[in-house]
């Protein structure tokens, strides 16, 4: 009200007052920019008498890592002092004002030293951060603080910079992206990995944390179908009631199959012998179960039925026990004919063996625990018919299965052994009747727990490198005479031993 009784004129008058005295000098602002200038100058000055003088703890913004400890006596490893041109410190400190803080090239090519044979990203990234953008050194005596998901979305979380990556990817050669390094070369051999074609963006998509936006798993964003040839269902051997008990006494289940590999990483590769002849034997005889065709070469199979006389020979001295060669014969020939009056001829018993599907289950009314349970090669596997001649020799589709769905992430099985069952990831698995079927996680499967408003009896880390590696391998071999340094990539490989 004050304010409205004065005049448009005091007002403003009153407003220059208060301008002019703000910028009005006195003793003590005087006193307040001298001391400040001084400052200034006298740290700058000490820090250049004190630079050849003083012990380089002096200048240490805290201790090492635990994997660079063996330095800490040694600043200049990593720290390599900068050459001076004429004119010295005064230069260096006019190129700083002039140009800002130096650039990260020369310590990054000291990382690289012992850092060997690796690129920073895959060939599409604009621009490479340096390695202490992300690796931050002297922040204490343990391990080196993990990368966090705010460094990966200062740029994955930037649309304009991923739509430069996603338009410079579409100008690389699709040889230049490589896989994660731990899965192409893992140890114990190269494994059957998924190559799906990148997306034709590439991997650019925005987002700023897995929880949020983090597109699906392109097996699933494109339906990503298997072509394994080799036939099974899921559903049955998990709820049918037909299927017997293992031999321990325990309902079939997902371990009943699918076991840990040693590093605790993935799985071991299901086989024939470990995991399905005790159910699926390939007996071939109803009345002699230890009677079995042998598995894994059609060439063999053929080869062991037209030798039958020869083979029930040695089953009978195997298994049978027997001696005498004159009873040797009369079984022989007693077996060999009740399959003939079976299948009426060597080549209709060729071709039921190969073909037919399930050439023997007209015997189910026999006890179970003597008729035979095999059930003919085409019953599981591709049989092509083999061309030219009477009889031509079948091949049978070799299986390819395959062990990395998703070769761009890493994961463990071990370190989620006893926290979650095998249902709660691969939830699809119960249902499947079809071969084709992927049943691999989806994302939502993985967010349940790997998500800020997870429950907290189930929160898990949420960070990229949980399940990303931001290095791609360089391709190119190592060279010669590096000495003892542990490359980039034989780091990167250490994390198939389940530690953390």
């Amino acid at each position: 009200m004050e304010e409205e009784e004065k005049t448009q004129k005091q007002i403003a008058q009153r407003y220059r007052d208060r301008v002019a005295a703000k910028y009005a000098r006195s003793g003590w602002r005087r006193a307040l920019f001298w001391v400040s200038l001084l400052a200034i100058v006298g740290g700058v000055v000490a820090i250049y008498f004190a630079q050849g003088r003083t012990s380089p703890e002096f200048f240490n913004t805290g201790p090492l890592s635990l994997h660079h400890r063996p330095l800490v006596n040694d600043c200049a490893t990593c720290h390599r002092p900068e050459a001076l041109a004429k004119g010295g410190f005064l230069e260096v400190v006019n190129d700083r004002f002039r140009r800002g803080a130096p650039s990260f090239a020369r310590i990054d090519q000291v990382c690289m030293t012992c850092h060997q044979q690796h690129d920073f990203h895959q060939p599409n990234v604009v621009g490479n951060q340096s390695c202490s953008a992300c690796h931050m050194e002297h922040n204490g005596p343990g391990p080196m603080p993990a990368v966090s998901a705010v460094d990966c979305a200062a740029c994955h979380n930037d649309r304009d910079l991923m739509q430069a990556s996603a338009e410079l990817g579409k100008k690389t050669p699709p040889w230049r992206f490589r896989l994660n390094p731990s899965v192409v070369t893992p140890t114990g051999g190269r494994p059957n990995v998924l190559r799906l074609p990148r997306p034709p963006e590439g991997y650019t998509q925005v987002f700023p944390t897995f929880g949020e936006q983090h597109p699906p798993f392109q097996l699933h964003r494109e339906n990503v179908r298997e072509t394994e040839v080799l036939r099974f269902n899921h559903q049955r051997h998990l709820s049918g009631a037909d299927i017997p008990m293992t031999k321990d006494g325990r309902k079939l289940d997902c371990a009943s199959c699918h076991q840990a590999a040693p590093n605790g990483r993935y799985m071991e590769r299901v086989n024939f012998e470990a995991h399905c002849q005790s159910c699926h034997s390939l007996q071939f005889d109803v009345r002699n179960p230890g009677f079995q065709l042998p598995h894994g070469d059609a060439q063999l199979v053929r080869t062991f039925l037209r030798t039958l006389p020869a083979q029930y020979g040695e089953f009978a001295r195997r298994e049978k026990k027997m001696t005498n060669e004159r009873q040797i014969a009369e079984f022989t020939g007693q077996q060999v004919r009740q399959l003939l009056a079976q299948f009426g001829s060597a080549e209709e018993i060729e071709r039921a063996v190969f073909f037919t599907k399930d050439p023997y289950r007209a015997a189910q009314q026999s006890d179970a625990a003597t008729r035979a349970n095999y059930a003919g090669c085409a019953y599981c596997h591709t049989v092509q018919a083999g061309a030219g001649g009477a009889y031509p020799m079948p091949t049978i589709v070799a299986p390819v299965i395959i062990d990395r769905w998703m070769p761009h992430a890493f994961f463990s099985h071990a370190r989620h052994t006893g926290l979650i069952s095998c249902q709660e990831c691969h939830a699809t698995a119960a249902n499947s009747r079809l071969t084709a079927d992927v049943l691999m996680p989806t994302k939502e499967s993985c967010t349940s727990c790997h998500s800020p408003a997870a429950l907290p009896v189930k929160r898990a880390s949420v960070e990229c490198s949980t399940c990303h590696m931001y290095h791609a391998p360089d391709p190119r071999e190592p060279s010669p005479g590096v000495g003892t340094a542990v490359s980039f990539k034989e780091m990167l490989l250490q994390r198939d031993v389940p530690t953390r």
